[in-house]
């Protein structure tokens, strides 16, 4: 299965294309000076010379205060291009998977959300977001689209600063205390992210996904794993959810359960804490047990 990877050099890409090698099968990497994916005409000529097998879309404006200060970029970006995208691939006969986000929920349940529950997004990204899930489902029957949430990975994402895990990594040397909120989710390492998003895309299981680590956790309890982990003398202080002032609403438990693939068989998902040892031993960082 010939796979083009559009947002390839990006955090989850850049996992995924070196899984997708790994399986042996062709890759054809796209980075935004390959192609713009709001610039359909270019796009789609892009994708026609490629002929994949399967299109997948890791490219989004993630930065979730620039989507609420740029709300037509926000959709040009997470909305139009993600349906154009879907409808490309449709025409040239290729399965079409695209990423969502946990921010399409409103963050008000006290349990994880599964595929089941109504999303309700409370800032300009989850609603982007939202929209753009529901053209790739609508524009295309081959379609995956897949919610992830809270995502770290070697390279780093593009546009938005340093992930969550290294940011802590970093400040765990320079600072005597960290002050972390406590907002819940499950952080997910893009490796097996990626490994298990490849197995989804070799399936005939379309239709929409959750796919996150295993387990829930906050900011607060991950920073303080991640000090415990690596023997850090820092002091974790848990501080209210919005003891840091932002520009948007942000959702305070966006716990996603994997159950859509629990129900085909493809969750492959590690808990939150295997990931992260996974993450660190890949950095060559020593860990205690």
């Amino acid at each position: 299965m010939k796979i083009a990877v559009l947002g390839a050099d990006g955090q989850l890409g850049t996992d995924l294309v070196a899984a997708i090698r790994r399986d042996r099968q062709p890759c054809v990497p796209l980075t935004l000076d390959d192609v713009d994916i709001t610039d359909a005409p270019r796009v789609e000529a892009a994708l026609t010379a490629i002929r994949p097998d399967a299109v997948v879309n890791c490219a989004a404006l993630h930065d979730v205060a620039r989507c609420e200060a740029d709300q037509p970029l926000a959709d040009a970006v997470n909305r139009d291009a993600v349906g154009a995208l879907a409808r490309i691939s449709r025409t040239l006969g290729a399965k079409f998977l695209t990423l969502s986000s946990d921010y399409v929920f409103d963050g008000t349940k006290r349990e994880g959300y599964t595929e089941q529950d109504e999303p309700n997004p409370i800032n300009y990204y989850g609603v982007s977001k939202l929209a753009g899930e529901r053209l790739a489902l609508a524009s295309h029957p081959r379609a995956f689209v897949v919610r992830t949430q809270s995502l770290y990975g070697v390279a780093g994402p593009k546009g938005k600063g340093t992930n969550f895990v290294d940011l802590v990594l970093k400040l765990a040397k320079e600072r005597d205390e960290l002050k972390i909120d406590q907002c819940r989710m499950a952080p997910t390492g893009t490796a097996p992210l990626a490994e298990n998003l490849l197995r989804l895309l070799g399936s005939e299981h379309f239709g929409l996904f959750h796919m996150s680590c295993q387990g829930a956790t906050t900011w607060y309890e991950l920073a303080r794993r991640i000090v415990e982990l690596i023997g850090a003398k820092v002091r974790v202080t848990p501080v209210g959810n919005d003891y840091f002032p932002k520009s948007f609403r942000r959702p305070e438990n966006t716990y996603l359960i994997n159950q859509h693939l629990g129900e085909v068989g493809l969750d492959l998902m590690p808990t939150w804490e295997e990931s992260l040892r996974q993450y660190l031993a890949l950095k060559g960082i020593a860990v205690r047990q």
